[in-house]
């Protein structure tokens, strides 16, 4: 299906090209509690407008990043050839503290972590979702820090990243966390 090409005129909204200052909620899936078979497609303006669907019991899960450390990126990533081709997506961001809940986050998931990563912005009210099926978002990096002096970072950088054949979409479904959950 050939989509016509089409104008991108200069954003209408306050400040678009403004960096800094993100504060997010950085949200993980993961792969074993998301019903595939019915996994909602992107509509025209790359957005999925329905809930992601959940196996029974399953829940979306925060993941605390320290506000100014989140930084996302994305770029296109150059094939063999013209034919090919895809983007490189990616999160990352700091974890502040080497206490036992992280140590045990690490230990559990650290290798292991396959899903989606939900980027919620609270400055612009937009959420954006890393990784489709079949190309599944991991944890590329964790580097921990021991903060050898007062104003030196103790924690972890964690990087998640994902190579996809389309870019970030936007989300515009709910997000199911759990009820039950402690809040931080």
């Amino acid at each position: 299906m050939a989509i016509a090409l089409f104008d991108l005129f200069k954003p209408t909204v306050k400040n678009a090209g403004g960096g800094g200052g993100i504060k997010s909620e950085i949200i993980l899936i993961m792969e074993s509690d998301i019903d595939w078979d019915t996994f909602p497609d992107r509509d025209a303006e790359n957005t999925i407008t329905t809930d992601i669907p959940l196996k029974t019991g399953k829940f979306m899960h925060s993941f605390y990043m320290t506000q100014g450390t989140i930084k996302p990126s994305q770029k296109k990533l150059k094939g063999s050839n013209q034919d090919c081709g895809g983007y490189e997506i990616g999160v990352e961001g700091f974890y502040p503290g080497i206490e036992k809940a992280v140590q045990k986050w690490i230990a559990n998931f650290g290798i292991d972590f396959k899903g989606l990563v939900i980027i919620q912005n609270c400055a612009s009210a937009k959420r954006y979702l890393i990784g489709e099926p079949c190309n599944l978002v991991h944890l590329e990096t964790i580097e921990t820090t021991w903060g050898e002096e007062i104003d030196k970072d103790k924690g972890h950088k964690f990087g998640f990243l994902c190579k996809q054949g389309s870019p970030m979409a936007f989300y515009e479904g709910a997000l199911v966390m759990d009820p039950n959950a402690a809040g931080g």
